[in-house]
């Protein structure tokens, strides 16, 4: 299959559980089974330490210990099928570590906070997809939270829900690699499928998260799989980028926002790292998904 075009661009780990939060729209939250919490210790999280979060209705939502680090963001000019808008490459510092979805969201999880389903390719267990980056944002009259991330933090406001800056989103996907993808180079893409789902061997749809292998610091799908957003505004190259893991938030670009990964319809090229790309901001299509991140100790 040819490469598709957007606008803009040539476009199991061990669980370490150290926590069970249980939210619901009408119930108290808890937060109980932290080791050292009793006895006044600071529990030390390790790269790949997980924690998981009871949404409503029971459905469990699992994150990872992304920690603090440096690392070279972008490609290099001489890398395989490097696009254009991948440089200047440049290091980013990132002070101060945070939880990530092992998963991208799913569509249980999604019905646990939104009530409804959005998504082409119906599972609970698949992708939640058909969904824009206004979907997952955006607030109504007043401020009022419509989208995911508002209902979800109006659940567990002490959390600090968010999409991954795209910093943090290459960062995390690189787990310490240098690589063109975090399993290796895979110059001719004999690795790829144990890894993601790409055009090659989805079948043309997306299947239940967790069938692929992790990488270093236990994150599934976060090659493949589906396009996630992040909160970045689209730019044209990294020239005059942030260095400290922040969203580069200033828009000189039109209003467009960042997509990152690949997904199970596209060239396993896209799945690199460092690929990025911009669809409209109210785009939603079968391989449009999310992770989430947030803050909690």
């Amino acid at each position: 299959m040819k490469r598709m075009a957007m606008s803009c661009l040539s476009i199991t780990c061990m669980l370490l559980l150290l926590g069970i939060v249980k939210i619901g729209c009408s119930q108290p939250i808890e937060n109980v089974g932290v080791p050292g919490e009793e006895s006044g210790e600071v529990s030390q999280k390790s790269a790949g330490d997980t924690k998981i979060i009871i949404l409503p209705g029971d459905v469990p939502l699992e994150m990872v210990w992304i920690p603090p680090g440096s690392f070279l963001m972008g490609s290099s000019e001489d890398e395989q099928d490097r696009e254009y808008n991948e440089g200047p490459q440049h290091k980013v510092t990132i002070t101060e570590g945070f939880w990530m979805g092992k998963y991208p969201i799913t569509q249980a999880q999604w019905q646990a906070v939104m009530e409804n389903n959005p998504s082409h390719f119906k599972g609970d267990n698949r992708p939640v997809e058909m969904v824009s980056w206004n979907d997952i944002r955006k607030s109504g009259f007043l401020g009022f939270r419509t989208g995911f991330l508002g209902k979800l933090n109006a659940v567990l406001p002490n959390f600090n829900f968010r999409l991954p800056s795209e910093a943090e989103w290459e960062y995390a996907y690189r787990a310490g690699t240098t690589t063109r993808f975090y399993w290796g180079d895979d110059p001719d893409y004999t690795q790829i499928d144990d890894y993601a789902w790409y055009e090659g061997n989805s079948g043309k749809e997306t299947h239940d998260v967790g069938l692929k292998l992790p990488n270093a610091w236990g994150l599934h799908d976060i090659a493949g799989t589906v396009l996630e957003w992040c909160e970045d505004y689209w730019h044209l190259d990294y020239s005059g980028a942030p260095n400290d893991g922040s969203a580069w938030i200033v828009n000189l670009h039109g209003k467009s926002r960042i997509i990152r990964g690949g997904s199970w319809i596209m060239h396993p090229s896209w799945s690199r790292a460092a690929f990025r790309v911009t669809p409209v901001l109210g785009s939603r299509d079968r391989y449009f998904g999310f992770r989430v991140v947030c803050d909690m100790d």
